[in-house]
């Protein structure tokens, strides 16, 4: 039942999409963090750990289709290139707050990865999360979820999709 109606969904949602897939426009509050997201996102194809770790809060956490590990795995993982987020296609990019200390972006991206050091690229739709968090004045990323999506745009409604 739940698959039938997710397939139901799936092949409505091609058309217009919702604006969660679109979003660019955001509240003078909220556009500091779309920015801060964009830079993460540059960063990481740039392979900058360094500058990573300036924005990743030592104890964040990053969920990924491979599982999850936390801050200095990640920037390992970054800064030698096992995964190299090589460009990331943002369609859309929601912003919430959370309270005065938390904030959420929700992105719609499409992303171009090279996995396991090589010149293997492997495009990806997901649904990024990523949540913020103010301590000691300073706002740090404190976890990054990656959700392989299967609708919307970038996503071409007659491919194959895995069961």
């Amino acid at each position: 039942m739940i698959a039938a109606i997710l397939t139901s969904v799936n092949a409505n949602a091609q058309g217009p999409f919702p604006p969660m897939f679109s979003n660019k426009t955001h509240t003078a509050e909220a556009q500091p963090f779309a920015d801060l997201s964009q830079q993460i996102w540059d960063l990481m194809a740039a392979k900058d750990a360094e500058a990573l770790k300036e924005i990743y809060h030592p104890n964040a956490m990053f969920v990924h289709m491979g599982g999850y590990w936390d801050c200095a795995q990640e920037l390992m993982i970054i800064g030698q290139g096992f995964i190299h987020y090589k460009h990331a296609e943002v369609y859309g990019v929601d912003v919430k707050q959370i309270n005065e200390d938390n904030w959420a972006v929700y992105s719609t991206i499409k992303l171009d990865a090279a996995l396991g050091g090589g010149d293997n690229v492997v495009t990806t739709p997901f649904f990024v999360t990523q949540t913020f968090t103010r301590e000691d004045g300073k706002w740090w990323m404190t976890a990054m979820v990656f959700t392989t999506r299967t609708m919307g745009p970038g996503i071409d409604p007659n491919a194959p999709t895995a069961h």
